[in-house]
């Protein structure tokens, strides 16, 4: 059995407002491309009730390190009391939702996904000592790697839904005077 070592466990993000859900996801989908996970789907579906459309959609996106090292983001979004709203913007009719979004992501890394190093004792002893000693700052790097994927795309999802706070000031502290 593969190793699973878990990095964020249920971070959450709550919204209740106007929001594109067909622009969020594309956002998403682009974002984890341009840093080589592939896409997962496991659940999309969609409810119809009185108050409105019930969404829930299951991300997973991966990305194989190497043959021994496997990264995980898990995005579990869940809409309720979605409605479909007319808004114009600049001069430009847009269809957009409203409704109430809540997010969970986790990051997970995966070790020997492959259960090569499991098929007899000796082979899963040497795997221990790979991992304590030989392998320890690939899977360091790895982690850190996907950590850093999953807090990314959660400040993604808070900045596409509007929710930080606009700074004049860039966060690095550093100003550019000219003359």
């Amino acid at each position: 059995m593969s190793e699973i070592k878990y990095l964020i466990d249920g971070k959450e993000v709550k919204y209740e407002g106007l929001f594109d859900l067909k622009g969020l996801f594309k956002v998403i989908d682009d974002f984890f491309r341009e840093r080589g996970y592939d896409r997962l789907e496991t659940k999309n579906y969609e409810e119809v009730y009185e108050t409105g459309r019930q969404i829930t959609i299951e991300l997973m996106p991966y990305k194989k390190v190497n043959d021994y090292v496997k990264m995980q983001v898990r995005i579990y979004a869940f809409f309720k009391e979605v409605k479909d709203k007319v808004v114009e913007i600049d001069g430009v009719k847009r269809k957009l939702q409203h409704g109430k979004a809540e997010f969970w992501f986790d990051a997970d890394l995966f070790t020997d996904y492959e259960h090569r190093w499991e098929s007899r004792v000796v082979l899963y002893f040497l795997r221990t000592i790979s991992d304590k000693f030989i392998r320890r700052a690939q899977t360091e790097m790895a982690e850190e790697i996907c950590k850093k994927d999953c807090m990314d795309v959660i400040e993604l999802v808070k900045n596409f839904l509007n929710m930080n706070r606009h700074t004049f000031a860039p966060a690095s502290g550093s100003y550019f005077i000219g003359s």
